[in-house]
C-alpha cells in the first residue's frame, strides 16, 4: 500500500511540475472560423472589428499589399487582403527585448510578409487565410513548415 501511495505521490508532482512549466516553442496551427464579413471589400479606412487578432480572414482592401519586410504594423484591412491573396504574414512583437528582427528577414519574399505589431499577446504569429500559430520565441523551423503548408491557399470561400 506504501509503495503505491508513493508512486502516486511521485506521478501527481511529476504531473504539476509538467502542467506549470513555462510554455516554449510554437503551438500546433490552428484553423479560425471564416469570418462571415470576408466578403466585404472596403476602399478606405472603416470602423469594423474583426474576431481574431491577429485576423486570419474578414473584411479587407481589394487590392493586397505587397509581400516583403516592412517598419509599421498594416492595418487589418490590409492584413487581411493579403491573406485573402495566398500570402503569409509573420508578425513579431516589436517589443519584446533581446529579439533582432533582421532574423526574419529571410523569410520575407513576394508571398510572405513580416511586420511588427505591438498588439500581439505572443512573441511571434504566423498568419495564413483562416490559420494562425503563436510562438513565444524565434523558431525558424516552425515558421518555414507553417509557411510551406498554409502559404498560397486560400481554405474555404467567401463569395
Amino acid at each position: 500500500m506504501r509503495k503505491i501511495c508513493s508512486i502516486l505521490a511521485i506521478c501527481s508532482i511529476s504531473f504539476l511540475q509538467i502542467s506549470c512549466s513555462v510554455k516554449t516553442g510554437c503551438d500546433t496551427p490552428r484553423q479560425e472560423a471564416l469570418d462571415p464579413a470576408s466578403s466585404l471589400h472596403f476602399l478606405g479606412n472603416t470602423e469594423t472589428t474583426w474576431q481574431t487578432n491577429p485576423p486570419t480572414s474578414g473584411p479587407h482592401y481589394p487590392i493586397p499589399p505587397k509581400g516583403g519586410n516592412y517598419d509599421y504594423t498594416l492595418s487589418n484591412l490590409e492584413q487581411v487582403a493579403f491573406l485573402e491573396s495566398g500570402g503569409v504574414i509573420v508578425q513579431y512583437n516589436p517589443n519584446l527585448k533581446n529579439f533582432n528582427r533582421k532574423q526574419l528577414s529571410p523569410f520575407a519574399n513576394e508571398s510572405v510578409l513580416v511586420a511588427p505589431n505591438q498588439t500581439l499577446k505572443s512573441f511571434l504569429v504566423a498568419t495564413a487565410w483562416t490559420w494562425k500559430l503563436s510562438c513565444e520565441g524565434y523558431y525558424p523551423e516552425e515558421l518555414e513548415k507553417f509557411i510551406y503548408e498554409y502559404g498560397g491557399k486560400v481554405f474555404g470561400t467567401h463569395d
